[in-house]
């Protein structure tokens, strides 16, 4: 899969849990929303290789 994170791209070949992909990325999930193929999806919803994946932040500083 393709995952697009502010200015970084990376890919992953093996199918796995939004809630993986957010740990290996070092992410919490209360702070980011993942968009697969152009729809929200929650942290239990399997990704898989050939899915667009976008990371946002929902949180900024102030």
């Amino acid at each position: 899969m393709r995952v697009r994170y502010k200015n970084e791209v990376l890919d992953f070949k093996e199918t796995m849990s939004v809630n993986k992909l957010l740990k290996k990325m070092a992410l919490n999930k209360g702070e980011v929303v993942v968009i697969r193929n152009g729809a929200i999806v929650t942290e239990d919803e399997m990704l898989n290789p050939d899915d667009e994946v976008r990371i946002i932040d929902t949180v900024s500083g102030g």
